[in-house]
């Protein structure tokens, strides 16, 4: 789907969304905020307006957690199992934003356990969103930025669900995080979405997390620098990172 083109002070912003999910080679719809609202459906992702990031200097409140659509739950769940790859079909950014400024952003997955079910639960507080990937900048790739790798796999990315983690439901959240303009306080462009799934054959893990909002902070150095200076000499340090996510689980 393309996208209309949108000017801010002589650049362009990045716009998209995820349009589907495919596990295991069968495809589920998420949340269109074109359509579905004229149609009065439900998706397993919590509605959102449209498809641009948070507002400038908003990433520290309420609208990180699922986006700016007001974090309301739905009464729908998909089952993936434990072990599993999830792929994230987003728009054509590509296409949306032609251009090599308009494409420096990173790609984060976290979940988040709904204690009693995620119809009644909004993720909003405690140490609870355990990340499980994270794809920045990596000096060791032919292409090295996640955002210029993007557009060579069909605006698709890929989180497994570790093998360990519990079964339950669970807050599956996606999130790019744009930074061509994230030399200015408060301007980095975050684009987090959050799909309701149903965690399956698990394992015993529990594991603690970040809190979101409040792990995110506007100094943080993964979301406040100068993107054309990362290389492999200085690195790129996503926000986020704590050692309970990715080091501790059984990814596949």
């Amino acid at each position: 789907m393309l996208l209309s083109l949108v000017l801010f002070a002589g650049s362009v912003a990045a716009h998209g969304y995820v349009q589907q999910l495919r596990v295991n080679g069968e495809y589920f719809q998420t949340w269109n905020p074109y359509k579905d609202p004229q149609q009065n459906v439900t998706r397993i992702t919590r509605k959102f307006p449209d498809n641009g990031p948070l507002d400038d200097g908003t990433f520290n409140g309420p609208n990180i957690t699922c986006k700016d659509g007001g974090n309301i739950p739905v009464n729908m769940t998909v089952k993936i199992a434990a072990g599993s790859t999830v792929e994230f079909l987003w728009t054509e950014w590509l296409s949306d934003h032609p251009g090599p400024s308009a494409r420096f952003f990173i790609v984060m997955t976290y979940l988040a356990k709904c204690p009693s079910g995620c119809s009644t639960f909004k993720g909003d507080t405690g140490n609870i969103w355990v990340k499980i990937q994270d794809d920045g900048y990596d000096a060791s790739e032919s292409v090295p930025w996640a955002s210029k790798r993007l557009p060579l796999v069909n605006s698709t990315w890929a989180a497994v669900i570790p093998k360990s983690i519990s079964s339950g439901e669970y807050l599956l959240r996606h999130e790019i995080l744009g930074l061509q303009r994230a030399s200015e306080v408060g301007r980095a462009q975050f684009y987090p979405a959050c799909h309701q799934i149903t965690i399956t054959g698990g394992g015993s893990a529990n594991p603690t997390g970040i809190a979101l909002p409040g792990a995110y902070k506007e100094d943080d150095p993964g979301i406040l620098l100068e993107y054309r200076n990362i290389s492999a000499t200085n690195p790129y340090t996503s926000p986020g990172m704590v050692s309970s996510s990715l080091s501790s689980l059984q990814l596949s």
